[in-house]
């Protein structure tokens, strides 16, 4: 089994949208950092953010795991731990890495990931037949309702496809 690995944007995206169970769709195991699990559960406990509730019981479950990155290094523009979900990935050879933001996104195509957002994840998941168009135009709706996108972009995005 290959590793999917996710960024705390990805994530909190999809709890939004109620839609955490699609990691499970994925043929690749997923994981992330421990930074990862202290910004989403950790930090959105104690603020009182309901979605680190759902991200929570994902890890919980295992069906999301934490692995120690061995190579701990900040990348230019981005986040600490963006940075080591990059290394990550890269230390994975993953197979899938979602992210939510632009910049990181950037910066993983940069070093050759396959990173992609967690729209695109959404799209594939419904081109392969393993989601109802109705489930996948629900969640793209979410997505707008939640600020994660916007109408534009996913419309821009659908027309690209």
């Amino acid at each position: 089994m290959g590793h999917l690995v996710a960024d705390a944007s990805a994530l909190v995206t999809l709890a939004a949208a109620d839609a955490l169970e699609l990691l499970r769709l994925s043929p690749h195991g997923a994981c992330t950092v421990p930074e990862v699990y202290q910004e989403t559960v950790e930090a959105g406990v104690a603020r009182g953010f309901p979605d680190a509730h759902a991200i929570a019981r994902l890890f919980e479950s295992r069906s999301l795991t934490t692995i120690s990155p061995r190579r701990r290094v900040k990348v230019e523009g981005i986040s600490l731990t963006d940075s080591l979900v990059l290394s990550l990935a890269e230390q994975l050879r993953a197979d899938d890495l979602l992210v939510n933001d632009r910049k990181v996104l950037r910066k993983a195509e940069q070093r050759g990931l396959p990173a992609r957002l967690t729209l695109e994840f959404v799209q594939d998941l419904y081109e392969q037949g393993k989601i109802t168009r109705p489930n996948r135009d629900r969640l793209f709706q979410s997505f707008i309702d939640r600020n994660r996108y916007t109408e534009d972009f996913i419309r821009a995005f659908l027309l690209g496809e």
